[in-house]
């Protein structure tokens, strides 16, 4: 197989993780505090990938390789729930809950008491407070208010403060599951710019419209990448039968 032949298959490699990255955009489109992800490539030049009989130190190779994912870290638009531990960050930052693996983060912030009366998500993640414990519900209190520094209060008094948290290197963060995030980095608390608004939530990032139009363009790109193989074998086809014949 020549160089032509290598730099598209190369090629069709990218393609094919953009568009898997892509899928899970659109498949995610109305998850809650999905953030969209994206690829980054870089190039790599091989002076040794030549092409047959051709010197000259311009001739060296270039192929694509994949460096990794980045995350599209913008707030999503939030909508209104009505349901009373539904809470949604404006502005940056993330909500830390306690797993069975330890603290994660989240920007999902639908909860629901569990059978202990404490706040939790769905895949069960406990909210914590700011002293690092889970927020427990007292038993027979209906009537709650989340102020915008993340304070409940129920008719007795101070329930908890919800735990917010920002990094100074959000694409350090790493996906677990079930819209969690997970780092190495030391979390810092958020200044007065990010509120807590009760009764909502953050809906995906991710704007299905877009990401739909780049898949498109980029199928288009993956076949032509494809015919370009195809015609590169048949040439190579040709040139092989005819030597063939002169021999």
């Amino acid at each position: 197989m020549e160089n032509p032949s290598f730099i598209a298959i190369s090629h069709l490699a990218g393609l094919r993780r953009q568009l898997d990255v892509i899928a899970n955009n659109v498949a995610n489109a109305a998850t809650a505090g999905y953030q969209g992800e994206r690829m980054s490539f870089e190039t790599m030049v091989s002076r040794k990938a030549r092409s047959p009989g051709v010197g000259g130190a311009g001739q060296a190779a270039s192929f694509v390789v994949d460096k990794g994912l980045w995350r599209d870290y913008r707030p999503g638009p939030v909508e209104r729930t009505g349901n009373t531990f539904d809470v949604a960050l404006i502005g940056p930052g993330y909500i830390a809950v306690q797993t069975e693996e330890g603290e994660r983060y989240t920007r999902a912030g639908a909860f629901r008491t569990d059978a202990q009366g404490r706040l939790a998500l769905g895949n069960g993640a406990l909210l914590l407070g700011d002293g690092g414990q889970p927020i427990t519900v007292p038993p027979g209190e209906t009537q709650f208010e989340i102020d915008r520094r993340g304070v409940i209060t129920g008719k007795d008094g101070v329930v908890g403060r919800i735990r917010v948290v920002r990094f100074d290197d959000e694409q350090a963060l790493r996906r677990t599951g079930n819209m969690l995030l997970e780092t190495e980095s030391e979390p810092r608390p958020v200044d007065r710019r990010t509120e807590v608004a009760q009764g909502m939530i953050e809906k995906s990032n991710v704007q299905s419209v877009s990401e739909i139009t780049q898949m498109i363009e980029l199928t288009r790109r993956y076949q032509s990448a494809s015919r370009m193989i195809d015609q590169e074998h048949e040439r190579a086809r040709r040139a092989i039968d005819k030597l063939s014949r002169v021999g």
